[in-house]
């Protein structure tokens, strides 16, 4: 047998997918397992063994329109999309598989009739399983809403065999960096840090205080922090990613380590004693490192539902939200 599984959006999403992918392949190794993947997030499967083939589509429409193509030469024993991607489920309805399945999250933020309404009939139409999830009601009645879970419940739907008790596996370095006889905790410069309850002088309070606390501090950043930080690019010694190995021999308690390749950022992360994190990919990054992790969550975008939905899978973390009383010491303090 053969499938195909769509997840073709954020790194984040790939990786709680992984352990319902891994569990197919466990429970099932005769099975032959492609994943399409997008260009965010196709760098995680680099070298997973229980991955057949990976798909990468990359944007545009010729990419999509030649994937497209192969995906229905193939015809696919099953075709499972997880994605929640009008390309993924166009992929998913026009693949001459044998079989097809879909997961339908509906609105989280309130209840209608109407939320996916056409999404729901055209999955009626076109899949023999779906797995329709109704996120408001099962969040006001305190039900599972997490992304792993809700896709194992699809797979379930399939009658696939699959065992729930998997962790998140990925390609690790082989060994660790050695930076400092210091813990080393790595803190993502993600620009959700700066919001209308916590500013960039906060943030430097809680660096000095790690600093003080006598940790080292790698700051990781991404596309997105120029845009609210401006402070720290002057405080502290930047290392670019084309001199990342720099970081063994510099002598700086704090370093920012400036818009790494994917290799370089895995291998700090997983080097490191703990990460601290707005939630975002990076959290799911350290769950697969296995390194604990401190998220913070947006108070003004429902915290306690993203929580519940995009939690890392079956790992260390704790929970904190923007706003909430002396942050910087509780999150030192849970490190």
């Amino acid at each position: 047998m053969k499938i195909c599984i769509s997840r073709i959006d954020k790194m984040g999403d790939m990786i709680l997918t992984l352990p319902v992918i891994k569990s197919i392949k466990n429970q099932n190794p005769e099975i032959s397992i492609h994943v399409l993947a997008s260009d965010q997030n196709v760098k995680v499967l680099k070298n997973i063994e229980y991955i057949d083939k990976v798909l990468l589509i990359k944007p545009g429409i010729n990419s999509f329109i030649w994937m497209l193509n192969q995906v229905r030469k193939t015809k696919y024993d099953f075709f499972i999309n997880f994605s929640p991607i009008i390309k993924s489920f166009t992929l998913c309805f026009f693949s001459k598989s044998h079989k097809k399945a879909a997961l339908v999250f509906l609105s989280r933020y309130q209840k209608s009739f109407f939320s996916k309404l056409l999404l729901r009939n055209l999955v009626k139409i076109f899949c023999h399983f779906q797995y329709i999830v109704n996120r408001y009601d099962r969040l006001n009645n305190n039900q599972e809403i997490h992304q792993t879970k809700m896709m194992f419940n699809l797979i379930n739907e399939c009658k696939i065999k699959y065992d729930q008790n998997i962790l998140i596996d990925i390609f690790l370095p082989f060994e660790k960096i050695t930076y400092s006889k210091k813990k080393l905790i790595v803190v993502h410069l993600s620009e959700k840090w700066i919001n209308s309850f916590y500013s960039e002088n906060d943030f430097l309070d809680l660096i000095s205080l790690l600093s003080k606390e006598e940790y080292s501090v790698v700051l990781t950043t991404d596309n997105s922090t120029k845009n609210k930080f401006k402070k720290i690019y002057e405080k502290y010694k930047i290392i670019s990613k084309q001199n990342f190995d720099e970081l063994k021999s510099t002598q700086n308690n704090i370093v920012i380590l400036d818009n790494l390749n994917y290799d370089s950022w895995i291998k700090i992360i997983y080097s490191s004693n703990a990460v601290i994190t707005p939630e975002c990919g990076c959290s799911h990054i350290a769950a697969a490192c296995k390194i604990p992790v401190n998220i913070i969550y947006d108070p003004e975008n429902h915290p306690d539902a993203i929580h519940k939905e995009y939690s890392p899978w079956k790992s260390k973390y704790n929970k904190f939200v923007f706003g909430e009383n002396s942050l910087n010491l509780k999150l030192i303090a849970r490190i």
